[in-house]
């Protein structure tokens, strides 16, 4: 017997949702979004400049993440929609999840992603060495004299790679690991751990699989990045020539923190 099919969200819902549950992970784990890369950066960034620097862009981090989910789910539920599904579960299947998700990490880097992290990073280094600009609207228009308009969207390449592969990877292995723990969770009566279980799980595959995209994407966007004549490829071998191949996932961890809890409940 088939199993009874769920009505699909509405575009509005998914817009929605998407978005609040975009500003409530931001909240939650802005603190891993930092650039720290150990305990004891954390401490020392802590000890000269407070606490408080940690959550330096906050409010341009909450709103480009709560965008940045509303056109994540928007894109990958009306993707995913009009997808072929399995004939007896009335489920999306595999590849349906994985075109959908490649097509919601392309938007959101391409509509929001890219100009969002581009002024969270300046606005991160900048508060944590010489104070350059006095608020968000400041750091836009420098980036624009300095840089043009094509500046916001610097790093749009690694930006798409890293929220296509994200996409891709989180739903993919989410759903994957979800259909294999959900027996044996239900079979202990701890059903509703499943999803948290599962995001987690997806969210430590997620950072292993997309980190050297984020860490070319931050050097990139960062204040000392130059002029912006310098591409992807020129950024890699600059990465390698000083940290070798590990410099890739340089800063793993507060990532990983940030991913596998947020993941845990978001997807």
């Amino acid at each position: 017997m088939p199993r009874e099919k769920t009505q699909a969200p509405s575009p509005l819902q998914s817009i929605v949702a998407g978005a609040a549950a975009g500003g409530v992970e931001s909240l939650v784990t802005l603190l891993g979004a930092s650039s720290v890369s150990s305990f004891r950066l954390l401490t020392t960034v802590i000890r000269e400049h407070g606490a408080g620097v940690l959550y330096t862009g906050a409010g341009a981090f909450c709103i480009s993440n709560a965008s940045k989910s509303g056109v994540r789910f928007f894109t990958f539920d009306g993707v995913r929609s009009r997808l072929p599904k399995d004939s007896n579960t009335g489920k999306p299947t595999k590849l349906s999840n994985m075109i959908a998700g490649v097509a919601a990490g392309i938007a959101e880097s391409v509509t929001v992603v890219t100009p969002g992290e581009s002024i969270k990073t300046k606005i991160v280094e900048d508060r944590v060495g010489a104070r350059r600009f006095t608020s968000t609207g400041h750091v836009i228009w420098s980036t624009i004299q300095t840089q043009g308009l094509g500046g916001l969207y610097r790093g749009i390449v690694p930006v798409t790679l890293k929220q296509g592969s994200n996409a891709l990877v989180r739903f993919t292995s989410y759903h994957a690991i979800f259909d294999a723990i959900e027996p044996y969770f239900a079979k202990v009566h701890y059903g509703s751990l499943t999803a948290p279980v599962a995001g987690a799980l997806a969210g430590v595959i997620t950072v292993y699989a997309t980190m050297p995209f984020d860490t070319i994407k931050t050097r990139m966007q960062g204040l000392s990045a130059g002029s912006g004549e310098q591409g992807t490829l020129q950024f890699l071998r600059l990465i390698y020539h000083e940290s070798g191949i590990t410099g890739l996932w340089k800063g793993t961890t507060p990532r990983l923190l940030r991913l596998s809890v947020s993941k845990s409940y978001l997807i």
